[in-house]
């Protein structure tokens, strides 16, 4: 199996910061190689100029509202603008999409998380009561 090494300046660990920080992952994405030590001779290594954090977590999600974003925002002049104004448009919006639309918004939204470092995410979703 082959493995990506990388450089990085620093990694935070539990207790302390490892710098410089040599990481090996594997194909699969199992870290095989963590040290202030290069590997062996001759192999490459990529060069990341920057820190390696652990992944973020987001604990609350309601992916179809990515679909809404700035639809909440903008009122004509002297309307009131509450809670209540945010809930009927986020309902209009979730009750607008179907179950692929829906895989679609979350698809996109996921894809931006972990551009952005979000490694998890708890996932809520409407459901009609019962």
């Amino acid at each position: 199996m082959k493995t990506s090494y990388y450089r990085f300046t620093a990694l935070l660990q539990r207790d302390s910061w490892l710098s410089p920080a040599y990481v090996g992952v594997e194909e699969d994405g199992i870290i095989s190689y963590l040290s202030n030590q290069a590997p062996e001779q001759g192999i490459a290594i990529e060069a990341v100029d920057g820190f390696a954090l652990p992944g973020f977590q987001n604990a609350h999600s309601h992916a179809f509202q990515y679909a809404m974003a700035g639809l909440a925002e903008n009122h004509p002049s002297g309307t009131r603008d509450d809670f209540w104004t945010w809930r009927e448009e986020m309902y209009r919006c979730a009750l607008s999409v179907d179950p692929d639309q829906a895989q679609a918004i979350a698809t996109q939204l996921y894809a931006e998380m972990l551009r952005h470092g979000y490694t998890h995410v708890a996932e809520f979703s409407l459901s009609p009561s019962r």
